[in-house]
């Protein structure tokens, strides 16, 4: 989940490094939640995987590391889960309501209300469980596919370049099978022999330096590169 600007100073410098290990090394992918967020899953663990459709949602999976004692300080491997969107949000939801109670009443102490406000102890409650689909969901990549109407003005020259993560097969050739969160194809008569590392490639440029075993690593290098087409395109517009 985003970090808060005014939390940044409490986690490491190396969480990165960290929740990194956690989401792709231990958990190799997959939600570790196991009733955690109080949703019981199917199986005793929660189905959903890193940029695959969540099975209950209907959204991309972005697989986080989550703080079970809500404490960021605290990166023991006992302390850390990593975890889907949804079940991130339910671990910390009862947290969430606690600290936005006691941030009201520092307000509202603060401005003069002590007497308004009654003496009652915050406890953590669970969010409503979300109803499980009962009817097979459109995936949410299919909307990317839907005609939009042509933008009324010309298109900035940075919006005709397109910097992305390409997965590649351990031949080099660029992989779109649909594949286990190891990285093994679903479909053994697909002819795909698995994705072996992640190479970011611009339109314009090509790929741009050296893959990565992991997608996760290769993201400093998407940023960077889109940062520097966006400079380029600053200095010429001067």
């Amino acid at each position: 989940m985003p970090i808060r600007p005014e939390n940044l100073h409490r986690y490491p410098r190396d969480w990165p490094q960290i929740s990194a290990r956690i989401r792709f090394e231990r958990a190799r992918g997959r939600c570790e939640c196991t009733g955690h967020c109080g949703l019981t899953h199917p199986g005793g663990r929660c189905p959903a995987v890193h940029e695959e459709i969540h099975p209950d949602t209907g959204s991309v999976v972005g697989l986080t590391t989550a703080h079970l004692n809500h404490t960021p300080e605290d990166v023991r491997e006992t302390n850390l889960l990593a975890a889907c969107q949804l079940c991130h949000l339910r671990i910390d939801h009862g947290h969430h309501r606690v600290t936005r109670s006691l941030t009201l009443a520092a307000r509202a102490a603060a401005a003069g209300q002590l007497g308004l406000l009654p003496e009652t102890a915050l406890t953590r409650t669970e969010p409503p469980t979300p109803p499980r689909p009962t009817r097979s969901r459109t995936p949410a990549a299919a909307l990317h596919q839907l005609p939009f109407p042509e933008p009324e003005q010309e298109p900035k020259p940075m919006a005709r370049i397109t910097v992305k993560i390409a997965a590649l097969h351990p031949d080099g050739t660029e992989c779109t099978h649909p594949v286990t969160s190891t990285g093994k194809p679903r479909d053994a008569a697909s002819g795909c022999t698995g994705r072996r590392s992640y190479s970011v490639v611009c339109s314009s440029c090509g790929p741009v330096g050296d893959p990565r075993n992991l997608r996760v690593l290769a993201e400093p290098g998407q940023s960077a590169h889109r940062d520097h087409h966006r400079a380029a395109l600053a200095s010429v517009s001067r």
